[in-house]
């Protein structure tokens, strides 16, 4: 792995303190246990969960960019145009514990207005919201905002909602509809709305993910910790394709933003890349870390690289928020896809790695059922505690110490199916011990050739709420019946689970098995994108993105296949198209390998797709081929006589960035004589020639066309025949053609009369 390590630190900044370390229990914010309380601000709905982090320092983050889903709510007609309406920013993912709604809302991906099951966007027109954040000093507890719209010429109307407890202190291109909606006067491209928000947000928490006092977000005067304002968007557009949307979080000042988090005050920025992943921990210059930033970024690249899982969010923003400034009420807090804050102090050297329990939920993209819910806060407190371990941070007492919480006679009566029956907690410590069973129970049944992750990562692939039935079934295919029924009976009953002992730990976790993970490979590089059909043969179409084909063209794409694990495992890799799996490659890959399979689709119908492999995206656009030209005709000879042919050639020309194609017909007199369907790669030029014959003295006409266009070029065919051809037998002998000397007649009459001149003398001297 190849890491650059940059550190920028922002005006006044001090020296971060190293040192100490407190243990803490598994922490998490969820309403499970405690009520939110919205402090009139309309922030971030819901609460977020533990996650955590790994990367490279990197410069001050102070803005962000996110192009979130959009929705298609229908059309109407004005003036004879139909106008299509979308919205956006309508919601962000809940936290999952809640059963939040989980919005695929990574960049440069959509839903919207379909043909063809396809959504078709012009790569232009983008509404452009930049939500700017700043303090104001002089009044604590507030934080300024301007919503700033860029809007592009096909909207005809644009309305957009502000936190209903907001206090609107300016607009610019904007018109108040009632007390939070406001509408765009169409009189300016660009439009803006200044208000103020109360970001001070508490809650009510008890248990192992609690902290003692109740914050989740808040303004010190000092410095603020926040998430962003929800800003429901609505607006309606003339044409056929979408137009896009596109939302930016920004600092006023010193600060940092992810998508969801919003820092305001003095930071340093920590940035590191890795596995597809680029991490940034931004350091608030109050808080006061146990562990080095560095060592931050480092333990959640290490756990990026051991999680092959899918769902590998490209950016994962993390603030260290500051610990003993404020009264907390939870230890970690995760938002959207990838945001989260973890209190600064909390180490890495203990099993709750609260750094790393943020991290795994940011890797589970799918959504849960009442009786599959457990698994958000039983995985993410399990994989914490076993990265940890495989990281050489703690030793296995301490992680058995940790799982072993879950089989105590306080869980006795739980059943993590039905959440009516958990107490003190039961899907953090319980769900932790029946996560890792499972884990047992699947490298047992399978000599390790498969674990847990196998069936992570298969839960990543759903669409649709995760239920329990489903879940076993992927249980199965991972390990087989056996273990269905005991991950069955562990999660559907109250039996006891008991956690293994060291040697069994040894045998089944002491070498790392098989960890395969696949991706994309990166867009720019050409040749591991390519096109076949008739217009071109295994062509490399990479290099940027969107990638551009034709109807009934097939992409072939070298999906990566990585075993970053200790032993040799079985891939599975698979490429989707809108989601919908439509070839898959198997095969055996050994330890620390990293090799590419060609994986492949052919597109019949235009529109705009997004190809994924196990959740590394890149979009395709799909036109009709292309209108190829002819651009220039010639005729050679443009003299001839009568009888003879002239081969008449057309220069074909296709400058799209698309395949283009073209029947050329060629004519004589506007009378076709043939023709010649061509099939042309993009920014290509060709000939093509075709002989006829012309029977006809006079001026002739020939001509080649496209269809839309025609070029002639004219011939002059003369009334003199074409010579016969001479046979070896003919005695005829021309007389009318000029000679050079030793050929030609004349050389051929002295030749005749010497003979005749012989043969006299000849005769002359017989008789004689």
């Amino acid at each position: 792995m190849f890491v650059v390590l940059r550190r920028v630190v922002a005006v006044g900044l001090v020296v971060l303190l190293l040192g100490g370390g407190i243990a803490s229990l598994p922490v998490a914010a969820t309403l499970d246990h405690g009520a939110v309380t919205d402090d009139g601000d309309g922030l971030a709905a819901g609460v977020g969960e533990n996650c955590t982090y790994s990367g490279d320092t990197a410069p001050n983050r102070s803005e962000a960019t996110v192009d979130p889903v959009h929705s298609s709510t229908g059309t109407a007609k004005a003036n004879g145009s139909v106008l299509r309406t979308r919205s956006a920013d309508t919601h962000r993912r809940q936290p999952r514990e809640q059963g939040g709604d989980i919005a695929t809302t990574a960049a440069g991906m959509e839903t919207g207005t379909a043909t063809s099951g396809t959504t078709q966007t012009s790569d232009g027109d983008v509404i452009q919201q930049t939500q700017t954040y700043a303090r104001v000093p002089e009044q604590p507890g507030e934080v300024a905002v301007t919503l700033t719209y860029e809007v592009p010429d096909r909207v005809v109307d644009l309305e957009t909602h502000v936190p209903a407890a907001a206090t609107v202190t300016e607009t610019d291109g904007f018109e108040r509809v009632n007390e939070s909606v406001y509408e765009w006067e169409e009189t300016t491209d660009t439009a803006t709305i200044s208000y103020r928000v109360n970001p001070n947000r508490t809650i009510e928490k008890s248990g192992p993910e609690g902290a003692e006092g109740r914050y989740l977000s808040v303004d010190t005067g000092e410095w603020a910790l926040l998430t962003r304002s929800l800003t429901p968007t609505r607006w309606r557009y003339t044409g056929r394709d979408p137009v896009r949307y596109n939302r930016t979080l920004r600092t006023a000042g010193p600060g940092a933003a992810g998508e969801e988090i919003v820092y305001l005050g003095d930071v340093a920025t920590f940035e590191e890349t890795a596995h597809n992943q680029t991490f940034t921990l931004a350091v608030p210059e109050r808080a006061t870390m146990t562990a080095s930033p560095i060592s931050v970024l480092d333990s959640m690249a290490n756990a990026s690289n051991a999680l092959r899982v899918g769902d590998r969010d490209e950016q994962v923003f993390v603030v260290a928020a500051p610990s003993g400034a404020v009264s907390w009420g939870v230890e970690g807090y995760q938002i959207g896809d990838a945001d989260m804050w973890v209190q600064s102090r909390q180490s890495l050297d203990v099993a709750n790695n609260v750094w790393l329990h943020e991290y795994v939920h940011s890797r589970q993209a799918y959504e849960t059922t009442e009786k599959t819910r457990w698994t958000v806060e039983g995985w993410a407190t399990y994989y914490a505690a076993v990265l940890t371990l495989e990281q050489n941070r703690i030793g296995f007492d301490e992680f058995q110490a940790q799982l072993a919480a879950g089989g105590r006679p306080v869980y006795s009566d739980v059943i993590l199916t039905e959440r009516t029956s958990w107490t003190n907690d039961a899907n953090y410590w319980k769900g932790a011990l029946v996560a890792g069973q499972t884990d047992v129970h699947i490298r047992s049944a399978t000599g390790r050739n498969q674990t847990l992750q196998r069936v992570f990562q298969s839960l990543n692939g759903y669409r649709d709420p995760v239920t329990q039935s489903q879940f076993l079934a992927e249980i199965e295919a991972a390990g087989g019946p056996s273990v269905r029924d005991a991950t069955a009976t562990e999660t559907e009953t109250a039996a006891a689970v008991t956690m293994w002992n060291e040697t069994t730990h040894r045998q089944l976790f002491g070498s790392i098995p098989a960890r395969i993970g696949y991706s994309l490979p990166p867009v720019d590089r050409a040749d591991a994108y390519r096109a076949d059909s008739l217009y071109r043969s295994d062509a490399p179409v990479g290099g940027s993105e969107p990638i551009r084909l034709a109807t009934n063209e097939t992409l072939a794409v070298d999906a990566v296949v990585e075993n970053a694990g200790g032993e040799a495992g079985t891939y599975n890799v698979s490429l989707a198209v809108n989601e919908t799996v439509v070839d898959a490659k198997q095969g055996r890959i050994e330890p620390g390998v990293r090799t590419e399979v060609a994986v492949t689709h052919t597109f019949a119908a235009p529109g705009r797709y997004v190809v994924s492999v196990d959740g590394d995206t890149v979009t395709v656009i799909v036109s009709e081929p292309a209108a190829a030209s002819v651009t220039n005709v010639t005729a050679s000879p443009q003299e001839v006589r009568q009888g003879d042919s002239a081969d008449v050639t057309a220069t074909v020309a296709n400058d799209n960035d698309i395949p283009g194609t073209a029947t050329v017909e060629f004519r004589r007199n506007d009378v076709v004589f043939a023709e010649q369907r061509l099939y042309l790669s993009p920014h290509v030029t060709t000939t093509v020639t075709r002989a006829v014959t012309l029977d006809e003295p006079g001026t002739v006409s020939l001509s080649a066309g496209d269809g839309r266009t025609t070029t002639t070029v004219d011939v002059v065919v003369s009334t003199e025949t074409a010579a016969p051809p001479s046979t070896p037998n003919s005695t005829e002998v021309p007389t009318d053609r000029q000679t050079t000397a030793g050929e030609g007649d004349g050389f051929t009459a002295i030749i005749a009369g010497l003979a005749v001149l012989l043969a006299a003398l000849i005769a002359r001297q017989r008789r004689s």
